[in-house]
This record gives C-alpha cells, sequence and structure tokens, in this order.
C-alpha cells in the first residue's frame, strides 16, 4: 500500500502543477470590466490610455531601495475575482491593451525570507475605444461667391459616451474658432480645390487622436455673356 501510495505522489504532483498551468492560462487577456461607463475625469482613475497603448505597471521597492525578491501581480476578473498573472523577480509588469475599458490589478510583495506583503488596493487604468472620424457634405463643389455656403461634418466613433474635442482645418492649417462638430464652409471666391479637414481627441486624453479630410471643389463663375444680334 505504501509503495502504491508514493507511486501516485509524482502524478498528483503533476496534475497539480498542469491545473496551476490552466488557471494561469484564464486570467482575462482584456479589460477587467467593459461594460461600466468611462470615468467622468481622467483623474478617476490612474491612468487613461489611447486604445491599443501599453500598460505599464510597477511594485514598490524594499527597505534600502531594492528591489523585492518576487512581484505578484494580480488582475481582477469580470466576476470581480483577483486572479495571479504572474510572479515575477522584476518589479515593472506589463501588458498590451486589447478592448476598450477599465484593467484592474493589484500587487502583492514577497521579500527574500519568503514573508508576503498584504494585496494592495486595486489600482485601475482606462483605455479608451478606438477613435476615428469621417467627414460628410451635401456638395463637394460651389460656385466661387462669398455667400455660398457648404456645410462640413464630423462623425464620430464612438458616437456616444465621451466628449470630443474638434479642431477644423484649410489647407492643413488651423481654422480660428471651428472648433465643433460641423463647419460652414463659406466666403470662397477663388476657383481652387480646398482641402478642408478635421482632427477629433477625447476630452480624457487629447494624445489619443483621429483626423480626416474632405476635398471641396470651388468653381470660377462664368464670364458675364455678351449678347450679339444676327
Amino acid at each position: 500500500m505504501k509503495k502504491r501510495f508514493l507511486t501516485l505522489t509524482p502524478i498528483l504532483t503533476i496534475l497539480m502543477v498542469l491545473f496551476a498551468f490552466i488557471a494561469s492560462a484564464q486570467v482575462t487577456s482584456g479589460p477587467s470590466d467593459a461594460t461600466s461607463p468611462p470615468p467622468t475625469a481622467a483623474s478617476d482613475v490612474a491612468k487613461v490610455l489611447c486604445y491599443g497603448s501599453p500598460i505599464s505597471l510597477s511594485g514598490p521597492q524594499d527597505v534600502g531601495a531594492v528591489d523585492f525578491a518576487k512581484y505578484h501581480w494580480y488582475k481582477i476578473d469580470a466576476s470581480g475575482t483577483a486572479q495571479l498573472v504572474t510572479a515575477m523577480t522584476g518589479r515593472t509588469y506589463t501588458e498590451t491593451s486589447g478592448a476598450a475599458g477599465y484593467y484592474n490589478y493589484q500587487l502583492v510583495t514577497e521579500n527574500a525570507n519568503g514573508c508576503t506583503s498584504p494585496i494592495s488596493d486595486v489600482i485601475k487604468i482606462f483605455v479608451l475605444p478606438q477613435l476615428s472620424v469621417n467627414i460628410t457634405t451635401p456638395t463637394s463643389s460651389m460656385c466661387a461667391v462669398a455667400s455660398n455656403a457648404s456645410l462640413l461634418t464630423a462623425n464620430v466613433t464612438p458616437s456616444s459616451g465621451y466628449t470630443i474635442n474638434y479642431q477644423w482645418t484649410r489647407n492643413g492649417s488651423p481654422i480660428a474658432g471651428a472648433t465643433a462638430s460641423t463647419y460652414n464652409v463659406t466666403g470662397e471666391t477663388t476657383a481652387a480645390t480646398v482641402t478642408f479637414g478635421v482632427n477629433v481627441t477625447y476630452a480624457l486624453n487629447s494624445s489619443c487622436s483621429a483626423t480626416n479630410t474632405k476635398d471641396i471643389v470651388i468653381t470660377p463663375l462664368p464670364t458675364k455673356p455678351l449678347i450679339t444680334a444676327n
């Protein structure tokens, strides 16, 4: 009976290692929370990142400004449970963000004697959705008359849930005061193709931006007709 138990021991050890590997593989690869509304202000979370940006977290150091022996990083899953992501000797943990939402983490430090700290408070990182914009207008050409107009509209994705900042441009130069979601082209009296553009950014992080352009053809007026008689 004792011999049989000794035979089973390595098998049980292997099964436990496999179970631990499978459990770690099931750690959430995307956001911890993809359904809650975005933060009202950037200061409500530790960091607001653009879509696809790397997440980089750093743990504290031990006495004497030396790294702890191990850093046990946990990521909160959709049910609110802290799942061990990795136990590492370096104090910096990085992850590539995928879908938008909250990425929530906790940390346990371990010293050289194997003593572990209490688990940290949750740190929240919010990743913004991918931003895009297109410009629509009723017409892409207009006569070279100062009173003629063409309304440009910036259509942003995501279309709701976020405060968006706008800046319209004319041939690459910002148009003073043109900071709404629409811009009315007027005063074009010279025949040419004019490129109007819009740059959109998130209010939560202005480095997350998207741009698009639309060409408007300004058509010259026919010359004053001369009537002749037969």
